[in-house]
């Protein structure tokens, strides 16, 4: 099996968030979506991307606040991966800070 390269895993990590934000707005089992987001993004090792999203499913009775929350989580990965792909520094130090 091979391992997903930096930027795909960028991507990837950003799509996730992306639809968590999808199941608040269409209010899709947020809460059951959200837990499982939050799940996989404290295990990316960052830890302001991990405030984000907690924050984003601590105020999901407020939907405004959360999709809020999600949407400077996706700015962040976005940065993230505009970095990489100008440096094309690919170290796990890059992916987690």
């Amino acid at each position: 099996m091979s391992r997903v390269n930096p930027l795909e895993r960028l991507q990837i990590i950003t799509e996730i968030i992306s639809e968590f934000r999808t199941a608040i707005l269409i209010d899709q089992e947020p809460e059951k979506v959200g837990r499982l987001v939050l799940e996989v993004i404290q295990e990316a090792g960052d830890t302001k991307l991990a405030d984000l999203v907690l924050n984003a499913y601590m105020k999901l009775a407020n939907r405004e606040l959360a999709v809020s929350a999600l949407d400077e989580a996706i700015q962040h990965m976005h940065t993230k991966i505009d970095t990489l792909v100008q440096t094309g520094d690919s170290t796990e130090d890059t992916l987690k800070h």
